[in-house]
């Protein structure tokens, strides 16, 4: 562990420049259509692709999102970004972004490639959920940054619950009114910096419930006891989330080439912060 970080702290990046190659599209098992950027490896390629995933109520093409995968690209990992279902669209469900993850594992799998996923917030929390228990042949290992969204983790009365549950409420209710298909708005909760703040959004309950139900988002805990693929997880000394601190990757099976760092950032920053690291640790599996 110690090497690890120690090659976290001084990895070393070339100066090309990368661009993604704009948007491309594919469409999963369930008929849910994925919006996606590639950033082509620069240089020597490497055997080892990441696909990676925003945060909740955000989008795939988001400036720091665009900076890490240039970074990362810049030496030699192929790199994806897709626009998944808890984007600012709420267009699909936990079984389309199952679905979508599937789909562009296999695409990045192509000629013989091994594929880690990752995400920021929301998008780790999904990527940690994800296949925790039979992952693809192809995968090697999830990349998890200021995880958000650990639905089974959040006790009963934080603010949190008292903020989404009027929506969940409203929600079950349309869905047992047949119309749990037609959009409309509902409230949420997320975290930006340092801060806890309150939002709204437009979808149908369905969708709501499949992000916002307990009953229904994967049980994260259970996800992080039947992991058994290597972690990178990176936190951020100001990110308010309690929850997604080195108590809760304790909960992962020992692997001695899973690595937590607790770094100075916050909920945000934390990911860019990061990003040597991520490099590093991305290496180690490429060099299996």
């Amino acid at each position: 562990m110690r090497s690890l970080v120690a090659a976290m702290a001084g990895a070393v990046l070339a100066t090309a420049w990368v661009t993604g190659a704009g948007a491309e599209t594919l469409t999963a098992a369930t008929g849910y259509r994925v919006e996606y950027d590639r950033y082509a490896a620069v240089g020597r390629e490497q055997p080892v692709a990441l696909v990676f995933m925003h945060g909740k109520n955000g989008a795939h093409d988001a400036r720091n999102l665009k900076t890490l995968a240039e970074k990362i690209a810049r030496v030699g990992f192929t790199v994806y970004l897709p626009s998944m279902p808890w984007s600012k669209r709420w267009d699909g469900t936990v079984a389309d972004a199952t679905a979508a993850l599937d789909a562009l594992v296999a695409l990045a799998a192509k000629d013989g490639k091994k594929v880690a996923v990752g995400g920021q917030s929301m998008g780790a929390a999904f990527a940690l959920v994800y296949r925790a228990a039979d992952p693809p042949p192809a995968l090697i290992g999830k990349v998890l940054t200021s995880p958000g969204g650990l639905l089974d983790l959040t006790p009963p009365g934080s603010l949190f619950w008292k903020t989404i549950t009027p929506s969940l409420e409203r929600a079950k209710a349309l869905e047992a009114a047949g119309k749990a298909k037609e959009k409309t708005n509902f409230g949420g909760a997320n975290v930006v910096g340092t801060r806890s703040v309150e939002e709204s959004y437009e979808m149908a309950p369905e969708v709501y419930l499949s992000f916002h139900d307990v009953a229904r988002f994967p049980s994260v805990r259970a996800a992080l006891a039947k992991t058994s693929l290597p972690v990178f997880w990176a936190t951020g000394t100001r990110d308010p989330i309690g929850n997604a601190k080195r108590r809760t990757f304790e909960m992962i099976p020992a692997n001695p080439a899973s690595a937590y760092v607790e770094l100075d950032g916050d909920h945000n920053s934390t990911m860019l912060v990061a990003s040597d690291g991520i490099i590093a640790w991305l290496q180690a599996r490429a060099a299996r």
